[in-house]
This record gives C-alpha cells, sequence and structure tokens, in this order.
C-alpha cells in the first residue's frame, strides 16, 4: 500500500521554485506518467557526473554508525547521534519523522508524495517516479533486465545544493510478474542538467 502524507515517516518537503531547476530539463517531460528517461539523457557531457554519482556506489556500503567516544554535549547532540544511527540503520531509505532532529535545517529527512514538490503543480509522488525510472532504465540497461516501475513507497531525500532521493518502490521484473521492493538512489546537483542514476537493486530482505 501506498503511504499517505500523513504516515509517520514522511514530514512536507521544501518546495521548490521551477527556476531552481527546471523539470522540463530531465530528460525532457514535464510528467511521470510521460516521461522516457531514455530520451536526451546522454546529451549531457560526462565530466558533469560527480565522483560520489558513479553507478554503483553506494556511499553506506561498509560505513556502520559509530558513536564518538566522548558523551554528547548536550540534548541536542544526543537527539543528533541518535538520528544518524537511525537513517544508517536503514542505509538511508527510512527516516522516520519523529526521528528528525528538531535544530535541523538539512539533512537526510522523508518526503510528503502528495505535496506539491515543484511549483506550480508537481508532486513528489510525481518527480520521485520520474527519478526513480532513470535509475530503473541504467539498472536494465546494465543488468540486462525488464523491471518497470509499479508505484513509489517512500523516499527520503537531502535537499540543499540540489537532490538527492533514496526511493523505495515496487516493481515488476517481468511484465505478468509478482511485485517486488527495490531501491534506487538518484541525484541532480543544482548546476547539472540531468538527473543522475547512483544505484537501483532489490530492496534487502
Amino acid at each position: 500500500m501506498v503511504p499517505k502524507s500523513s504516515d509517520d515517516d514522511t514530514i512536507e518537503p521544501v518546495v521548490m521554485d521551477a527556476s531552481y531547476a527546471d523539470l522540463s530539463s530531465s530528460c525532457g517531460k514535464r510528467k511521470a506518467e510521460t516521461i522516457s528517461p531514455d530520451e536526451g539523457c546522454e546529451e549531457e557531457e560526462r565530466d558533469s557526473e560527480s565522483d560520489d554519482q558513479v553507478w554503483g556506489f553506494d556511499s553506506f556500503e561498509g560505513s556502520d554508525y559509530e558513536s564518538p567516544d566522548e558523551p554528547p554535549e548536550d540534548e541536542e547532540e544526543l537527539e543528533f547521534r541518535r538520528y544518524a544511527r537511525h537513517y544508517h540503520e536503514s542505509q538511508g531509505f527510512k527516516v522516520d519523522k519523529d526521528k528528525f532532529p528538531k535544530h535541523l535545517t538539512h539533512g537526510l529527512r522523508g518526503l510528503d508524495l502528495d505535496a506539491i514538490f515543484f511549483k506550480p503543480n508537481v508532486t513528489g509522488r510525481e518527480y520521485m517516479a520520474i527519478m526513480a525510472n532513470v535509475a530503473i532504465a541504467k539498472y536494465n540497461q546494465v543488468e540486462n533486465k525488464t523491471v518497470t516501475l509499479d508505484h513509489i513507497v517512500r523516499v527520503v531525500v537531502q535537499l540543499g545544493y540540489g537532490i538527492k532521493a533514496y526511493i523505495t518502490f515496487m516493481a515488476k521484473e517481468s511484465p505478468h510478474g509478482e511485485l517486488v521492493e527495490y531501491q534506487a538512489k538518484a541525484e541532480r546537483k543544482a548546476w547539472q542538467r540531468n538527473i543522475h542514476p547512483i544505484f537501483c537493486r532489490p530492496a534487502p530482505s
């Protein structure tokens, strides 16, 4: 079942104006249901890809959270340590609303999929379907698969100098196959023309 905006692991996103990153340049379409992730994505120069956007790179792999030896200086630091441990446990793919520190302005946080994400009328669900489809297209190409997106389940984002998204979604591995939970990570930095897929994989058990 697709989570609604009232679920505990989502919060209202920072609404970005279209002038910040025009959706029309994300492989040429505005809506997720009309996006073709293969169209136009090869036009971007290779050197625009950052080192942390190389396909298959998982920044959480082999990096378990280790709490500092010294005790926290105050309640805010203790709250941040709990939050950091929490998102490390899911490798970024789940951040409960009540775990996000009140004093933190940037960081990994759950996205309200049904709220407007880009003005005037593009929801988080629509834009994240675009990002997921870009990652799926790369995965299918590299692994010779035929995975197709069915629906977005949950998204954790990091907003700042762009959009980094940790997307949990249900997919079909064949036209008449059963639904399988997948994860994808994709990013578009503010100065980049296209979305960069980082990885796509079946969700861990």
